[in-house]
């Protein structure tokens, strides 16, 4: 006799060779089950064959709560609390716990998570970076923007990097400016940019201003001129040996040799290597003037092959983009880069061809919806305990959401969580 699985009992599962898979239905008393894979196989199967992935469950408080839901109404991630509404993504996580482990050996890589508008993709990277810093790893994110931080204005990018790096150390946060503060004792006297700056930073006085004038050149917001200026007060003494991060789209080179730099920087203070997360990867295919995008190409396929630890970007190639001024190798030595790219499909795949690590994300079943969906309403109560709907109202408001929005997850939660506000505040009883 076959069972079907109510979303009390519905579980998420591991077979060693298929891999992860929903349990759809049971027979035989729950001898067998039948499991619907992220391959497209469907199986009748030994339950006994199958671990079940748990699925953990943490208690939030109100303000947690509302701060989950504010972000869900503007169709956002939450930054904040991502860790606490993160589902059926267990087998990407799994992998990139794998290259986690790998990097704590120093060897780097790079993971391409592949998925349509409103997938998830955007909430995953962010969960993965929060990770990442759990366990110990410098991590940055770069959102790639055709104005903001397009890819053939390699400074802009490397400033976003830097920026927004992080790591933590017996509970306390640090930054860029750290981890340079605590290189000083490593030996990089061979590399053009990191050798005089830790030199010049074992020098500085952090209260003076002439410190975050230094600070702000060095981390790609200001220049070298506005630095160095012999008429300002704050010109940072002996900063003309340091070379100047140069603004042009020819720069490829020079921005990957200072990420490489940085991950052996890090890799040198014993923390394994730098975990990059790029998202709006196929910003790429919206840059339609000819030269700019080969530049940007050029500056991407740099950044995934030293990610990749390519041992031809060690010297200069002349089949790679240099600058003119300083040219450089794309690589300083070995580099302990994890690079994870998070894009939608696109036409032009050329890039991803050195790529052997590439997750495309699965869409939701109806059942792992249905889960989703009473997670929100667990969070929503959470937020409003005073919140009360009727079985009746909650399973048209369910069938509705699946109905109209099963394609995108994006609009799945934000659609469920304004029905939820739809009844909190207009619905009227009887």
């Amino acid at each position: 006799m076959k069972k079907k699985l109510n979303r009390k009992n519905f579980n998420t599962v591991f077979h060693n060779i298929f891999g992860e898979g929903i349990v759809i239905e049971q027979r035989w008393d729950g001898i067998e089950s039948r499991v619907k894979f992220r391959s497209g196989l469907c199986l009748w199967l030994p339950t006994k064959w199958l671990k079940p992935l748990e699925i953990e469950e943490k208690e939030l408080d109100r303000i947690s709560s509302r701060r989950l839901l504010e972000a869900f109404r503007l169709g956002i991630v939450p930054h904040q609390d991502v860790e606490y509404f993160t589902f059926g993504r267990n087998y990407e996580i799994k992998q990139f716990q794998i290259a986690l482990d790998a990097l704590k050996e120093g060897k780097g890589g790079v993971m391409v998570i592949e998925g349509e508008y409103g997938s998830g993709k955007s909430h995953l990277a962010e969960y993965l970076r929060h990770l990442a810093l759990k366990q110990g790893f410098p991590t940055t994110y770069c959102e790639l923007h055709i104005h903001e931080t397009p890819p053939y204005r390699p400074k802009k990018v490397y400033h976003e990097i830097v920026y927004n790096l992080r790591y933590i150390k017996e509970n306390c946060e640090y930054s860029y400016r750290d981890l340079l503060r605590m290189a000083g004792g490593i030996e990089i006297n061979d590399h053009c940019f990191f050798a005089p700056v830790l030199k010049r930073i074992k020098e500085i006085e952090e209260e003076d201003l002439h410190a975050e004038v230094f600070w702000q050149w060095i981390e790609g917001e200001s220049t070298k001129e506005y630095a160095t200026d012999p008429l300002s007060p704050y010109r940072v003494r002996g900063g003309q040996k340091i070379p100047a991060l140069y603004d042009f789209s020819t720069a490829a080179d020079f921005y990957n040799y200072l990420l490489s730099g940085i991950s052996y920087i890090v890799n040198n203070l014993g923390m394994g290597g730098l975990v990059l997360i790029i998202d709006e990867f196929e910003e790429i295919n919206h840059i339609y003037e000819y030269n700019l995008r080969e530049r940007g190409w050029a500056f991407l396929e740099g950044l995934i092959r030293i990610s990749l630890n390519d041992e031809t970007l060690k010297m200069i190639n002349d089949t790679m983009l240099h600058n003119q001024v300083r040219p450089t190798p794309y690589a300083y030595k070995d580099t302990h880069i994890l690079l994870l790219i998070a894009k939608t499909p696109g036409e032009d795949e050329s890039l991803l061809r050195f790529i052997p690590n590439k997750i495309f994300l699965r869409k939701f079943s109806r059942g792992e919806l249905e889960i989703i969906f009473d997670n929100l309403l667990r969070v929503y109560k959470s937020a409003y305990p005073e919140f009360e709907i009727e079985d009746k109202l909650l399973g048209n408001l369910l069938n509705t959401a699946l109905k109209k929005n099963q394609k995108e997850l994006r609009e799945f939660i934000k659609f469920t969580v304004e029905a939820f506000d739809w009844v909190r505040l207009c619905y009227k009883k009887g």
